[in-house]
């Protein structure tokens, strides 16, 4: 059985737009992050068509554009240790966002606003809160500065590429433990358990980060399981206390040592990205589960295009095998190379079709696929969770609009939709920024609501304790019903 993964925080982070980073790339370099406006050719030889924006986003008569502002014409910001990089994450963001109205901001009163706000910081997280404060005021995901790796945490309680070997997922008011073990490796705790301690941070607190961190009710599921897996990540060799209730034994709380690992996987790199550990999945589905169809299962956490050719191995191996229908579970892939979306597409569509546009600032680009007389015609369903987000939402929507594919789920997919570009500072920390607009082929917006599911199943820790997976298996029997 295959649960949804959150990866290293690390790895999150760069694609997700928030948390602790990698290390590596060189000041001011720009990395793609969910880089979905991606312009080289793919793997398939599709290309995601471009066309000069006559205008960016409609401002209207009351949304003033500062696409001509010049900084230097506004008054000085206070000097503090921390105004250089606020600075740079102001003009960044004047200069880069798709919309020069900025969500209809007046851009330099919350410059000087904000600015203010850095002379009363007692410290550097306190100003990289300032900083995030500002950039939470566009409403919209994909923005964040996130501090240098490390900072002062100590050695034993600082994040790092291994993690604790479970995944977990805030289910009702809890985080539980959706799958005990990480490729193999188990934790010793068991499937279901309510975890009440992360090292010295309470799973209460965990949870209240991420409330405060949601702009939307719907995103706290989201925030909830990142904050889970960046207190789950470590240091190889080291050891995290966990303390769970424990279902075995009547919820008695339990305190146990467990060992990190790192994540297995073939480690792909790009720009500021650096070794990820990428998976591709897939098997037949017991035909005592799928009620005797032949219903094939794809899973993969990135979407990277050295990945392209597994997913297709993948496709090829199960059509061998008599794959009649399909699941392609994006449950927990928070995204990656959006490029990746249009030769995996084409995999699913004989007729040419588009997965959607993005308004850049200059231009527009459409996702058009290229149909493949050759591809699978089956039913497709595929499955999303709080933690499908950027390039997963993009796909799920742009296939479902065009009438390919149903989307199964317990809730809404993270609404976290947009484009961005990863920019290291000049001190180290990193800042991601919006870069474009999503609209699929029929208008549909992923950013904010999410990928609605149209098949819903209720998930509840009971079904965890008993090993089961109640949204695949609405989808497994969604599949003798009309279906595209």
């Amino acid at each position: 059985m295959r649960f949804p993964r959150l990866v290293s925080a690390a790895a999150v982070a760069l694609v997700c737009a928030c948390g602790e980073p990698a290390t590596s790339g060189k000041a001011g370099e720009e990395t793609p992050a969910a880089k979905t406006g991606e312009k080289a050719a793919t793997p398939s030889g599709d290309k995601a068509s471009e066309a000069p924006a006559s205008a960016a986003r409609p401002t209207g008569d009351t949304c003033r554009s500062w696409a001509e502002l010049d900084p230097a014409t506004l008054p000085p910001l206070p000097e503090t240790p921390y105004t250089p990089t606020f600075d740079r994450v102001w003009r960044t963001v004047l200069k880069k966002h798709f919309d020069p109205t900025l969500a209809c901001k007046d851009w330099p009163a919350l410059r000087a606003e904000y600015g203010a706000k850095l002379t009363t910081v007692a410290d550097a997280p306190a100003a990289y809160k300032v900083m995030n404060d500002l950039l939470e005021t566009l409403g919209q995901s994909h923005f964040k500065v996130v501090p240098p790796f490390g900072g002062a945490e100590p050695d034993d309680t600082r994040g790092g590429p291994a993690r604790v070997p479970i995944h977990v997922r805030m289910i009702g008011e809890q985080l539980v433990v959706v799958d005990p073990k990480v490729g193999g490796v188990a934790s010793g705790v068991p499937a279901g358990a309510a975890l009440v301690k992360i090292g010295d941070k309470t799973a209460e607190a965990l949870i209240d980060r991420a409330r405060s961190e949601a702009m939307r009710p719907g995103e706290v599921a989201y925030h909830a399981a990142f904050e889970a897996g960046r207190a789950l990540s470590c240091q190889p060799g080291q050891k995290r206390s966990l303390t769970y209730l424990d279902p075995g034994s009547e919820d008695r709380e339990v305190t146990k040592e467990v060992a990190c690992v790192t994540p297995p996987g073939e480690l792909v790199s790009l720009g500021n990205l650096r070794d990820l550990p990428t998976t591709v999945e897939h098997r037949m589905l017991p035909t005592s589960e799928s009620g005797g169809k032949k219903i094939g299962y794809i899973a993969f956490n990135y979407w990277m295009l050295p990945m392209v050719e597994r997913v297709k191995a993948a496709m090829t191996d199960l059509r061998g095998q008599g794959m009649e229908a399909l699941v392609l579970d994006l449950r927990g892939n928070p995204g990656g190379v959006g490029a990746m979306s249009i030769p995996v597409a084409r995999l699913l569509l004989q007729e040419s079709g588009s997965l959607g546009k993005l308004q850049f600032r200059e231009f527009t680009q459409e996702f058009n696929v290229a149909g493949d007389p050759q591809a699978f015609a089956g039913p497709v369903i595929v499955l999303v969770d709080e933690g499908t987000a950027s390039t997963s939402e993009i796909f799920a929507a742009g296939l479902r609009d065009l009438g390919r594919v149903r989307v199964a789920g317990s809730r809404a997919s993270a609404g976290a939709a947009l484009p961005s570009l990863l920019e290291r500072l000049d001190n180290g920390a990193l800042l991601q920024y919006v870069v474009g607009d999503y609209h699929s082929a029929k208008g549909t917006v992923a950013e904010g609501d999410g990928v609605r599911p149209d098949i819903t199943a209720v998930e509840t820790r009971a079904d965890f304790v008993a090993g089961r997976d109640p949204v695949l298996a609405a989808a497994v029997a969604a599949f003798d019903s009309k279906s595209p």
